[in-house]
């Protein structure tokens, strides 16, 4: 909705600046494609195809151009100012503002995937200046897209400050997460272009990329060596909430997806407040009863507030909940899931890790709605049936209502009680021995038991009534309170797979398992330095059995030297004193042939020595 009424009038947005936010989307595709292309040039294929063959000029050039290791740990905060940068424009994509319009209302899921792809070339080129390996180029040609994406924002705000006319200077207000993540990142590219150039000037040689990461070593350290934790040295919050872990590290992925939770959050939390400040302002007129709406704005503020802190919270448990079951998998550890997902598909489970992220941002969007309605509707119940009531002078009246209401309902669940009372006393047996901590389930007065369980049956009857309002409320209650919460499911046990969204966290959870696992990562970094180790060994390590004795070490060179040149027999001519003996040898019109005839012929007659020296 891009107008709102104030007094029956619409305010429709005047900007009709050529380079607004929408058109500056649209203007970015251009250097987002060159730098990507410049940067496709400089990476090189591994893998060598047809057109390698068939242009050798290329020598293997445009590459793949890889936006983020999702699964990796270097440049976290950076990529998730990287994703702060994108928020806006996601933001906008549920807006509509970025979906071509020729499409028809049957063709939306095409709009839209159009629309997504066209967001992300145009911020692809932030995540690929900080991941590409040439740090120098990929640092200048970043420096000069935030510059670009810098000076269209600014000149957005000059232009059209407050377009929507919901407050002074609405754009810088609703925009400043935007404008902050593009200067962080101008800031970092500033950074590795220093320290691509230093490195530079030393003839410093790039670090090469080990599959290990420092926190995972020193998580296989902690774990070899088997210190108990110390559980009483822990403060309140570490036992209660949360305990910092100095060797575990939150992907990429995670971090930049909560960091875009809560950017979007903050601007939905703006719009909910313009919108709903809109709609009091159009309704608030003469003739309608002012305390109502006083009741209503007053309860829309705090609610407004206490939504937002809940999803904040929620937020930054989803990323507590996934270092705790991440670790209980490390651990081999699969009981805190159903049975049914405890071994999701492969398939599955890679998918995860692309829907992940978008679906946790679309359940925070829509966890906030929700949980915004509900709390609203409780706060206006509230504020309506018990506080105006006192206020007027109903405070005696409302608590004798309430008075009853609670003593029925404490009625009703002393007999529940009762019933369990009369049970533990007097139909069940005593205890087998006196250290046992609950009677056996075993029956005691059967005949006094079948009558309590007769008359009690009609009484049951109605309170079965009454249970199955209140399982309905806490079912309603809890559904929407964790309708956001990705990490758990809100289905009956049975129906967890008919939960999407909690079968993405658990497959995406098993893929980072599987990809991430310390130990497992250390013995794969084990493996590849032994082989490593090997394919840099010289081939003379045959020979080095021998104890090292500085008075063999002519021999030793000796030995090294025939076992080069049998291996290497094209070598034999080439040495200093067969070049100065310049024996003739003409056996074929190419020189290369008469070299390699005198080498095999040299290698012979060496071979023949050796084997009659040894008899």
């Amino acid at each position: 909705m891009d107008w709102m009424q104030e007094y029956g009038k619409p305010i429709v947005p005047v900007c009709n600046s050529t380079l607004s936010t929408e058109n500056s989307l649209h203007f970015s595709l251009i250097p987002a494609l060159f730098i990507v292309g410049v940067l496709s040039f400089l990476t090189r294929r591994t893998k060598k195809y047809a057109i390698d063959h068939r242009l050798p000029l290329l020598q293997g050039r445009f590459g793949i151009v890889i936006p983020m290791d999702a699964m990796g740990f270097s440049n976290r905060w950076s990529y998730g100012f990287a994703f702060g940068a994108i928020s806006y424009s996601v933001l906008e994509l549920f807006r509509e503002r970025h979906i071509p319009k020729v499409f028809p209302d049957w063709a939306k899921a095409v709009a839209y995937l159009i629309g997504a792809f066209e967001v992300g070339l145009a911020y692809f080129p932030f995540f690929a200046c900080l991941s590409t390996p040439y740090k120098a180029t990929g640092a200048v040609m970043g420096i000069c897209y935030s510059i670009f994406w810098i000076t269209l924002v600014g000149w957005d705000w000059i232009t059209c400050p407050n377009v929507e006319k919901w407050w002074n200077y609405q754009k810088p207000i609703y925009q400043w997460p935007w404008i902050l993540s593009l200067i962080f990142l101008l800031g970092r590219f500033v950074c590795l272009l220093v320290k691509a150039v230093c490195k530079q000037c030393k003839a410093e040689q790039e670090d090469c990329e080990e599959l290990m990461h420092t926190h995972q070593t020193e998580h296989v350290k902690r774990l070899l060596r088997k210190t108990a934790a110390n559980s009483n040295s822990l403060n309140w919050f570490q036992r209660r909430v949360y305990e910092w872990d100095p060797h575990f590290k939150f992907p990429n992925r995670l971090i930049g997806t909560a960091i875009i939770s809560l950017l979007t959050l903050y601007m939905i939390i703006l719009k909910d407040l313009a919108w709903a400040s809109a709609i009091f302002n159009w309704i608030d007129v003469p003739g309608n009863t002012p305390e109502l709406f006083d009741v209503m704005r007053k309860c829309h503020h705090v609610t407004l507030v206490s939504a937002g802190l809940n999803m904040v919270v929620y937020v930054c448990h989803v990323l507590v909940c996934y270092r705790k079951q991440i670790k209980r998998l490390w651990k081999g550890h699969k009981d805190f899931l159903p049975k049914k997902l405890q071994n999701p598909s492969s398939a599955a489970s890679v998918a995860s890790i692309a829907k992940y992220s978008g679906w946790q941002i679309a359940f925070s969007l829509w966890g906030y709605a929700i949980i915004r309605i509900v709390h609203f509707l409780a706060a206006f119940l509230i504020a309506y049936g018990f506080v105006l009531q006192i206020k007027h002078g109903f405070g005696m009246e409302l608590l004798k209502s309430v008075g009853t209401l609670l003593v029925t309902f404490g009625l009703l669940f002393a007999l529940l009680k009762l019933q369990v009372l009369l049970v533990k006393y007097f139909f069940l047996q005593d205890k087998i021995s006196p250290t046992d901590d609950k009677k056996p389930l075993a029956l005691n007065n059967r005949n006094a038991f079948n009558c309590f369980n007769y008359f009690f049956f009609f009484y049951n009857v109605v309170m079965g009534i009454t249970s199955c309002f209140l399982r309905m409320m806490i079912s309603f209650m809890l559904g929407t309170w964790l309708v956001s919460r990705i990490d758990r499911t809100i289905m009956q046990k049975g129906y967890e797979k008919l939960d999407r969204g909690f079968c993405t966290w658990i497959g995406m959870i098993f893929a980072d398992h599987y990809h991430s696992n310390p130990v497992m990562v250390c013995f794969c970094q084990l493996l590849i330095s032994h082989v490593q180790d090997v394919q840099h060994d010289s081939s003379y390590s045959i020979l080095n059995n021998a104890p090292c004795d500085p008075a063999h070490g002519r021999a030793k060179k000796r030995w090294r030297l025939f076992y080069t040149l049998l291996k290497n027999p094209h070598l034999i001519p080439l040495r200093k004193h067969h070049l100065r003996a310049n024996v003739p040898l003409k056996l074929s019109s190419s020189p290369q042939a008469d070299i390699v005839v005198r080498a095999w012929l040299m290698r012979s007659q060496a071979a023949t020595e050796l084997v009659s020296d040894n008899y």
